[in-house]
């Protein structure tokens, strides 16, 4: 019965938590205008390509928010980030970065790597990390291993043996 009781209470406190979760904000650090802004920025340092996707399709804007839950100086220097950015395109031409073409989204971004390197350059580890730790871009970066016949060691060696050799030959007398 007791059991039965704090089970009760824990249900409730976790649904309680769960609606106070959903009701606030995306994140505990980034806005909605700034999670739109991240994926913006994200898939300006990896766009999709034939069979790889985008820095945000990948999953990178849920991983650097979780990131940046964790760990309070991630979460400052992407800010910070953002905030250059968006300060930037304002200035620039009196529109939000995510609402520029690309060609003027990396201009903007390319001015910024000048301007403040490191903000910069940790910007672009951040997304790095966020993508390829993606199991999503890790199965598609896989190599297969073309089979090879076990008996056929000689025809491996081939190439091998065909090269000059790299050392002069000593006669005993």
């Amino acid at each position: 019965m007791i059991r039965c009781a704090q089970l009760a209470v824990a249900v409730r406190c976790s649904i309680g938590a769960l609606a106070r979760l959903q009701s606030a904000e995306p994140s505990a650090g980034f806005g909605r205008q700034e999670l739109k802004l991240l994926a913006a920025a994200m898939d300006e340092v990896i766009p999709g390509s034939d069979r790889m996707p985008s820095a945000s399709a990948a999953g990178g804007v849920a991983y650097l928010q979780l990131l940046g839950w964790q760990y309070d100086n991630i979460s400052k220097d992407i800010g910070a980030f953002l905030h250059v950015l968006q300060k930037a395109s304002e200035e620039e031409s009196s529109i939000g970065f995510a609402d520029l073409e690309s060609q003027r989204r990396v201009a903007l971004m390319k001015g910024i790597e000048k301007s403040d390197a490191r903000l910069f350059s940790s910007f672009v580890v951040y997304v790095y990390e966020a993508y390829y730790t993606r199991p999503q871009v890790q199965g598609l970066l896989s190599c297969s291993i073309l089979p090879v016949a076990a008996d056929d060691d000689e025809s491996l060696l081939a190439s091998v043996r065909k090269l000059a050799p790299l050392y002069r030959k000593c006669h005993e007398e």
